[in-house]
């Protein structure tokens, strides 16, 4: 019996897979949510555990003991009340965070679920940022399987949804000419079992493994048998030409379906996949479900609807305890200028912003690892950063946000990092669980965005100095 640990357990997919695997593994579910954390499951196989996967600290105790390690996060979620950040860059800091801690503990295996890459150089900025995850988990040494799958059928599942809404709410469906792209969906049940085969059999199971279902599908051909599953009558019409941004904002109106979620999952619809074959794909064959099967489980007979997330219960607590944290969380990718690290990045930077924002703000870097960030008239401390050294490295620079009239006591620890990734391509400067002590409606229209064109200031400089 392997000790298994699920990252994004609380999702569609996480939360069939914990119950799937819980008879023959020790299954330890992580999640960010309190309120879900909380909540005793009804399987007592499964262990629940609150665990803020931007924290290195947090993620390092959460893979204490862990044998093997599934990885089924996306940012496409608010993680806090202000986000000044790309769903892309915050995907790659969690994605990193997760590989140190699971090479610092030894873990056998990470797999994660990832997206059809396609052939040709068309790829969407969410399958681009899926490839980028799987750079960065494979990039501390751990062993990593990752598996490609296009969409997945079964309740829960966005992309489903949004297909079943559609349906439900238009009796004429206009379609981009993306929708004439084929791909192979799978259920949710077989993709269960393709990670159970590969918890199974790690040696064979390494890389990139392409997943799907028993037959080739377009979208329009998907929407069609929508329509058939809830019985319904429907005209669909392909059109010659549609731009990707219209149809999304059609989506978003029609589902009322948030535009973070929309944008990405229209941008990308299969062009030029294909599915290589490979010893999963192989074990999932001859019992593979077909899509009007996996569709018909996952829709609830009578109300003719996709049947609810398993989130769907805890959300209004989720979004609760947001609001009542009132944190931000900002997050920009700097090019590294090549031979250097994260370190001489963070020390640039401190150095440079007195001279950025002079002569309204100086800074003032102590002998001790203290910063401090004065207005210079009238004498006001804004900050006090804290150096963290015993959790600062080469390739990580903490420093807690300790004082200020800007800041306040915060219900985690506020802190600015800057995180060296994919092999010192990027630094990633980072302020997580910062509690501004400015009201909220001052602090969104004038600290938060100084301090978003200063970063973008600081950007551009050192982009200039890695070309």
């Amino acid at each position: 019996m392997a000790r298994i640990t699920i990252a994004g357990a609380s999702g569609f997919i996480g939360t069939a897979l914990c119950h799937e695997l819980a008879g023959e593994h020790q299954v330890t579910a992580l999640t960010r949510s309190r309120a879900r954390a909380a909540t005793p499951d009804p399987d007592p196989r499964i262990t629940w555990r609150h665990c803020d996967l931007f924290s290195q600290s947090d993620v390092n105790r959460a893979l204490e003991g862990c044998e093997r390690a599934i990885y089924l996060i996306h940012s496409l979620a608010p993680s806090s009340r202000l986000t000044q950040a790309t769903p892309r860059d915050m995907d790659l800091i969690l994605a990193d965070n997760f590989a140190r801690a699971a090479a610092a503990h030894g873990v056998r295996q990470i797999i994660f679920v990832s997206g059809l890459i396609p052939e040709s150089f068309r790829i969407s900025r969410l399958l681009w940022s899926r490839r980028e995850v799987e750079m960065a988990l494979g990039a501390h040494g751990v062993p990593v399987t990752v598996l490609r799958a296009g969409l997945v059928v079964g309740p829960g599942g966005s992309a489903t949804r949004l297909m079943v809404e559609l349906v439900r709410r238009m009796g004429v469906l206009t379609l981009p000419p993306t929708a004439r792209s084929v791909t192979r969906p799978i259920a949710l049940r077989d993709l269960n079992r393709a990670i159970g085969y590969c918890l199974d059999h790690p040696g064979p199971c390494q890389g990139p493994l392409d997943i799907g279902g028993p037959e080739w599908l377009s979208y329009e051909t998907m929407l069609r048998r929508t329509a058939r599953v809830l019985g319904l009558r429907r005209l669909v019409i392909p059109l010659p030409w549609m731009p990707e941004r219209i149809a999304a904002l059609g989506v978003r109106w029609i589902t009322g379906a948030p535009a973070e979620l929309v944008g990405p999952i229209m941008a990308s619809l299969p062009r030029d996949t294909r599915i290589r074959s490979n010893p999963v794909q192989a074990h999932i064959d001859p019992d593979a479900i077909p899509f009007h099967q996996a569709l018909e489980e996952a829709v609830d007979p009578e109300r003719k609807r996709l049947r609810p997330s398993p989130r769907q219960p805890i959300r209004r607590e989720v979004a609760a305890e947001l609001r009542q944290a009132s944190l931000v969380r900002s997050i920009q990718r700097i090019l590294q200028p090549p031979g250097q690290d994260a370190a001489w990045v963070a020390g640039n930077y401190f150095r440079w912003l007195g001279s950025c924002c002079w002569p309204m703000v100086r800074t003032r870097i102590q002998e001790d690892g203290r910063i401090h960030v004065d207005l210079v008239w009238p004498g006001l401390r804004l900050l006090t950063l804290h150096h963290a050294p015993q959790a600062s490295g080469p390739e990580r620079q903490v420093y807690y946000i300790t004082g200020g009239i800007l800041a306040r006591p915060s219900p985690g620890q506020a802190r600015f990092e800057f995180q060296s990734v994919l092999g010192g391509r990027y630094t990633l400067a980072a302020i997580h669980d910062y509690a501004p002590a400015l009201p909220w409606s001052i602090y969104r229209w004038t600290q938060a965005v100084m301090h978003l064109l200063v970063m973008r200031r600081y950007q551009h400089k050192l982009a200039r100095l890695a070309r």
